[in-house]
């Protein structure tokens, strides 16, 4: 294995800052620095070892199965990584013309930092956006600021002032960092209870992703509580404390995806399912030595 590939690694098990879609670029930016020399051995190879990287997070799973699927196509390993970037990076310009499709342009709601979701409201620019502050890491403050200088006027609120809110927003958009066969789909802990309370004012709740982030049935674990050190939510060392990072919204709650490839009832997800688990036993189960 490459050096590049164990540090790429490392890195995206470790990275608790960026988005999904940024740890697949990082992935196969590291397969990028191969050079001209790459073959499909090796290819392969580094597409497992990253697709195990981080379990549970299906677009750097699902990134490496296009890549390895284009490289089939084309038998060129870098067209493959760079058609499979391309596409990436593309999907934002598609997400936003489906959002512009069902999502208002007054007040929007959002909770937990999303890049996907940051993107699309800077380019739609609704009247007013409120964000949760998404502790235990204040992510909610760090997307605030990035509306505040597109020039979009932000309120930013604590968790618990989420259910009072929704009452005020025309929808709750969030990002997905999973989305099951199902529908239901895993993102940071809190977002169950804003679309719980989304349903309770009546207010439509979308989930804003990529269809790479669609997991395959097959792919490694199924969805299991990850949580953080104690002291990121209180350092006394006498009481117990949990702090969960993540859980799984389920689509009865979910008015509809926004994707790049259109605006997705939860019911029609597993057609991307399909196709990702015919991608994902092409990498995993090819026998190209």
């Amino acid at each position: 294995m490459r050096q590049e590939v164990r540090t790429a690694i490392k890195e995206i098990q470790a990275d608790r800052a960026s988005g999904t879609r940024q740890l697949a670029l990082a992935a196969l930016q590291s397969m990028r620095e191969f050079g001209p020399d790459c073959d499909g051995l090796e290819l392969r190879d580094a597409c497992r070892r990253l697709a195990l990287a981080r379990p549970m997070n299906a677009a750097v799973e699902n990134a490496m199965a296009l890549a390895w699927a284009r490289y089939l196509d084309t038998s060129d390993c870098l067209r493959a990584i760079d058609e499979t970037v391309e596409m990436i990076e593309d999907a934002p310009e598609e997400m936003e013309l489906a959002a512009r499709k069902v999502i208002p342009l007054g007040t929007i709601m959002t909770h937990s930092y999303s890049s996907t979701v940051t993107e699309l409201l800077e380019r739609v620019k609704p009247r007013r956006v409120i964000v949760t502050e998404a502790r235990p890491f204040m992510d909610g403050l760090r997307m605030a600021k990035r509306f505040v200088r597109a020039g979009i006027s932000t309120t930013l609120i604590t968790d618990a002032q989420a259910a009072l809110f929704t009452h005020e927003a025309d929808a709750v958009v969030v990002g997905a960092d999973t989305i099951f066969p199902e529908g239901d789909f895993v993102n940071k802990i809190g977002t169950k209870q804003v679309a719980l309370a989304a349903m309770d004012a009546d207010t439509p709740f979308y989930a804003v992703a990529e269809t790479m982030k669609v997991t395959a049935p097959s792919e490694p674990l199924p969805f299991a509580p990850q949580e953080g050190k104690a002291k990121e939510i209180c350092s006394e060392k006498w009481l117990e404390v949990r702090n969960v990072y993540y859980e799984v919204t389920p689509s009865r709650l979910v008015t509809s995806y926004v994707t790049e490839r259109g605006v997705v009832d939860p019911a029609e997800v597993q057609q991307f399912s399909a196709e990702a688990e015919e991608r994902w036993q092409a990498l995993m189960n090819s026998a190209e030595d």
